[in-house]
C-alpha cells in the first residue's frame, strides 16, 4: 500500500479529468466521481472512485470529497488535492510535496495571489459574480463575531498537501465542512478561521510568491462557465451590495480596535 495519494473529483460539466505529465510511481492517483459515473473504473493513471454520499449540488459534492480525505482515504497517510482545473505539469511539483512532508507541518497550501485578508476577499468574490451578497455579510459577520483579524493571512486552497489523519487536521476539515454549508460555498472563505480554530499552521507548499498560473510545474486552465450566483444582480445592484459590504468590513475594523485582543 502506497503512503501517498494524489486526488481530485470531478462533478458535472466544470472540468474534464486532465492527466499529469509527470507521474511518481510513489503515489496513487485517484478521481471521485458521482454514484453511477465510475464507469470502467479507470481513466489513464486515474482510479475513478465514487462518492458515498449523494448531495444534488455539484460544486458541495465536490467540496465533499475536497474536505474528507480522512474518511475516504484513511489508509493514506498523506494526500494531495487538486482542483479539477489543475494537472502535474513536472516532476519539479513532486520535490516540492517531498520538501514539505521533510520539513515538518501537517497541512501546506499556495497563498493567494492577490488579497492577504478574508474580509476583502468575500468583498471581491461579489464583484466577480463568485458569491452572493447575503453569503458574504453572512461571512464578514461570522468572522468578525469571531475576532478573525484582518489581513491575517489568505490561501487559494486548490492545492493542499495534508497529513489527513493528524487530530488537527481531521479537526480542521470537519469545522471547513461545516462552515461550507452554513456560511459559503468558497472554502477560502472559512479556512483560515477553521486552522486558527483547530490550531493548525498552514505552511506554503510553493515558495513565497508562486501559484498555479505562475509555476512551471502546474498545468492551470479556466473553469468551464457555470452559473453565477448572482446572476440576477444588475450593475448598480452589485456596487450597492459592495458599498454595503464595505461598510460593514470599516466596522469590524473599529470594532477590532475596541473589542478583540490583539
Amino acid at each position: 500500500m502506497k503512503s501517498r495519494v494524489i486526488y481530485t473529483s470531478i462533478i458535472g460539466g466544470t472540468d474534464s479529468l486532465m492527466q499529469p505529465a509527470a507521474v511518481d510511481p510513489s503515489c496513487d492517483y485517484i478521481c471521485f466521481v458521482r454514484k453511477g459515473e465510475a464507469g470502467t473504473g479507470r481513466d489513464g493513471v486515474w482510479e475513478l472512485r465514487e462518492l458515498p454520499v449523494t448531495i444534488e449540488d455539484n460544486r458541495m459534492l465536490a467540496r465533499y470529497a475536497k474536505v474528507h480525505p480522512h474518511t475516504l482515504l484513511k489508509d493514506y497517510e498523506w494526500s494531495v488535492w487538486m482542483d479539477g482545473n489543475l494537472s502535474v505539469a513536472g516532476d519539479g511539483f513532486y520535490r516540492a510535496v517531498q520538501e514539505c512532508i521533510s520539513a515538518g507541518g501537517v497541512f501546506h497550501t499556495v497563498k493567494h495571489p492577490l488579497r492577504d485578508c478574508t474580509y476583502e476577499e468575500a468583498y471581491a468574490c461579489v464583484g466577480a459574480d463568485k458569491e452572493s451578497f447575503s453569503n458574504a455579510l453572512k461571512v464578514i459577520n461570522f468572522l468578525a463575531s469571531e475576532c478573525l483579524p484582518r489581513h491575517c493571512g489568505l490561501y487559494e486552497s486548490s492545492i493542499i498537501l495534508r497529513a489527513h489523519n493528524a487530530p488537527g487536521v481531521i479537526s480542521l476539515d470537519e469545522l471547513w465542512w461545516s462552515c461550507l454549508r452554513t456560511l459559503s460555498g468558497r472554502d477560502q472563505l472559512s479556512l483560515v478561521w477553521c486552522a486558527r480554530k483547530s490550531e493548525v499552521g498552514i505552511g506554503l507548499l510553493l515558495p513565497e510568491g508562486m501559484n498555479m498560473r505562475n509555476s512551471d510545474f502546474i498545468t492551470y486552465v479556466d473553469h468551464q462557465p457555470a452559473p453565477r450566483c448572482s446572476a440576477g444582480l444588475q450593475d448598480f445592484r452589485k456596487r450597492i451590495a459592495q458599498f454595503l459590504l464595505r461598510r460593514r468590513i470599516d466596522a469590524v475594523d473599529r470594532k477590532f480596535q475596541r473589542q478583540c485582543p490583539r
